[in-house]
């Protein structure tokens, strides 16, 4: 670990509420969403010279399957805490996608999504849904909270197919979001990953109801309302903040908030137990584990570090892990070389840590919500 990154590492760790405990939490982004459909439909782009390959989720992120799910209980349920208790990853869940076929026909005038459990019925996967509804939550493998309506700025992407943006219109005539950034281009409107963004006012009551509709779907989805968010790119505005509270959200995983104003964002930093005006919570995510980004590189070793740090500060290790590690059906060698990399992680935390405890974020915030004024 390189000088300044172990100076930032520590100084995150340092500040706010802190516990004797030692607390595992794996946050893992953007469960549910499509990106690239398959195999098939990637290797047509490239054919086509959409530059798909540029980026790792164009080339490697899918929705999950059954299979995907399969594997990755089997690896969680393989360790278990001083409690008993398996590993557990937070799933920060998208509840929609687009409808490619509605927005179609009314020649991208206006959006239109359908939740995800019709997507995974389009995609013949009803059963990773049921598992992931099932085992992932019945057994606290996989657990749900709330990402986003969808993983897209729908005002912005209809507007790049209005357009007839060449690479777009490709990868929406085979149902892709690829989200590519263009060389050269700086101007954020042009960018439509991050769901939470707004530059106008009209923008900004977009994204209130995105919202609102998001929190409700999440409920009628999975069966209970989420208590924690974290946003895309986490890139959100103050405003946010009481539409998630009266939908029940209590906790932002991610304090670490990007903030759009007059067409540029802006950082704004908050640590373990603050606090906002609606009374919702903020930790950190001061760890990674991320293999999809070079499978060469030891990513064990590296989180490791990053959790004794934490935990010398009396913190939680909170590990970032997306989805792209996890998911195989576009690339097989990348899940299952994650997978064993995620095998050696958990079995050394156990072994190092003895007296570890895995929880899920929402089971996180309430043990700092009952214990910050102690």
């Amino acid at each position: 670990m390189k000088l300044k990154s172990y100076l930032t590492k520590n100084y995150v760790n340092l500040r706010g509420w802190s516990s004797k405990r030692k607390i595992v939490v794996i946050e893992s982004d953007d469960w549910g969403s499509i990106r690239m459909p398959s195999k098939t439909v990637y290797e047509y782009l490239l054919k086509k010279n959409v530059p798909v390959d540029k980026s790792a989720f164009t080339r490697l992120d899918t929705l999950e399957s059954e299979n995907d799910l399969t594997h990755l209980f089997e690896v969680l349920t393989s360790v278990k805490d001083i409690h008993g208790r398996n590993a557990i990853i937070t799933a920060n869940a998208l509840v929609a996608n687009p409808d490619f076929d509605r927005i179609k026909r009314d020649d991208f005038n206006n959006y239109y999504f359908e939740p995800i459990n019709k997507t995974f019925e389009h995609y013949g996967q009803g059963k990773a849904l049921q598992l992931w509804k099932e085992d992932g939550i019945q057994l606290n493998l996989l657990y749900p909270q709330f990402h986003g309506r969808e993983h897209l700025h729908p005002i912005r992407w209809l507007r790049l197919l209005k357009n007839q943006d060449r690479d777009e219109i490709q990868g929406f005539e085979q149902k892709a979001v690829l989200g590519l950034n263009k060389p050269g281009v700086e101007d954020r409107t042009q960018k439509y990953m991050a769901a939470f963004e707004y530059h106008t006012e009209d923008e900004k009551k977009v994204v209130e109801k995105n919202t609102i509709e998001g929190l409700k779907l999440f409920e009628d989805i999975f069966g209970f309302a989420s208590k924690s968010f974290v946003a895309s790119q986490s890139i959100f505005g103050e405003h946010l903040n009481k539409v998630l509270a009266e939908g029940h959200v209590k906790y932002h995983q991610c304090g670490q908030q990007y903030i759009p104003k007059d067409g540029k964002i802006y950082q704004k930093n908050r640590f373990w137990g603050d606090e906002n005006e609606e009374g919702m919570l903020y930790w950190r995510r001061n760890c990674t584990f991320e293999p999809y980004k070079n499978q060469n590189l030891d990513h064990v070793d590296e989180c490791l570090k990053e959790i004794a740090i934490a935990f010398r500060w009396g913190k939680p290790a909170v590990i970032n892990s997306h989805r792209i590690n996890f998911v195989g059906s576009i690339d097989e060698k990348n899940r299952d070389q994650s997978l064993f990399k995620l095998t050696n992680l958990l079995n050394s935390i156990v072994k190092l840590w003895p007296d570890v405890e895995f929880m899920n974020s929402e089971e996180l915030g309430n043990l700092i919500k009952e214990t910050k004024n102690m």
